[in-house]
């Protein structure tokens, strides 16, 4: 990835196209219809080229082969993410009134999509970590970053897990959003396999000097419960997210140590189709959010109702 900004942008009937797929109605059909039209340029891309194009007021590079964000977020914008962004957005404009630099932390940042949001946000008066362990994706991201100077984005290329060590990754080589990281074992894994290393969300945030969160991201295929099990066990409550968005399209019960953590202290405030997003209620008169809480899990006495129901 070499070329620079601008080398990669689209010729006249890739222009057309994004232009006529990126005005489409947000719904089933403007959808589908974005399906069909969009193959007219993928089919005509060599490898896993790209085109440079602008999103969110900055400048990103998206590669719509091989990783559905980027294809989405070139092709519909007006569909990426709706919800999910519409959160962080109101996020940032309450810290902004409350007169405080606003802290995102972005656990599976892929191509840095959603830190590159939360930067045309908040500009530069503030701090966003991305965390990501892929190479591929790390490239990337750090070619999206140095597009736009200025950006408060700071890459962490590192897996997150229980403790510090190593994880294989599982590269999905159909959609590069659907790596997964494995446990390592010393010489039992295969030699095509790539190890990285791997560090607990809790570390990650000491090295980085991180005092608070406004908002937290995870999407991590199916590593969530492992990362932040480890994390709301060990971390000071001052550190909790104001704000987690988390991958999760069934029953947020049926989540080991989140669904304590959320029938305690978190309201589940909305769904999109993916992810949940819920927000750190005021701290309680009760003893409901200790530690000691979260490891043995819920009394009956302690979970709301209303939480209960949310989660349903």
């Amino acid at each position: 990835m070499s070329e620079e900004y601008g080398a990669l942008a689209p010729r006249w009937l890739d222009r057309a196209v994004i232009a006529t797929t990126s005005r489409l109605p947000d719904n089933w059909l403007g959808l589908r219809l974005s399906i069909a039209l969009r193959r007219i340029t993928t089919k005509r891309l060599t490898d896993d080229s790209g085109f440079d194009v602008e999103r969110f007021g900055l400048r990103v590079r998206l590669h719509p082969r091989r990783n559905g964000c980027e294809k989405f977020l070139l092709f519909v914008p007006q569909m990426y993410e709706v919800t999910e962004r519409a959160a962080l957005a109101a996020q940032t404009v309450k810290a902004k009134a409350e007169g405080r630099p606003f802290v995102f932390v972005d656990i599976g940042a892929n191509v840095g999509l959603f830190s590159l949001f939360v930067a045309s946000c908040i500009g530069r008066d503030g701090k966003i970590l991305a965390v990501e362990p892929e190479p591929e994706n790390i490239r990337r991201l750090r070619f999206n970053i140095e597009a736009n100077p200025g950006v408060p984005i700071r890459v962490i290329a590192t897996a997150l897990g229980e403790s510090s060590g190593k994880a294989i990754l599982d590269i999905d080589s159909r959609d590069r959003g659907g790596t997964r990281t494995l446990p390592w074992q010393e010489q039992e894994h295969p030699p095509d396999r790539v190890v990285v290393e791997c560090r607990s969300l809790l570390q990650v945030l000491r090295e980085e000097h991180v005092q608070s969160i406004d908002a937290l991201k995870i999407d991590v295929e199916g590593a969530e419960n492992i990362i932040l099990s480890a994390f709301f066990r060990d971390a000071p409550r001052a550190l909790w997210p104001r704000l987690v968005i988390i991958e999760s399209a069934g029953d947020l019960r049926e989540v080991p140590g989140c669904s304590r953590l959320m029938a305690h202290c978190y309201t589940v405030t909305t769904r999109s189709k993916q992810n949940v997003i819920m927000c750190l209620e005021p701290p309680p008169e009760a003893p409901s959010c200790t530690a000691s809480t979260l490891r043995d899990g819920p009394s009956s006495e302690s979970c709301p109702k209303r939480v209960a129901q949310s989660l349903t």
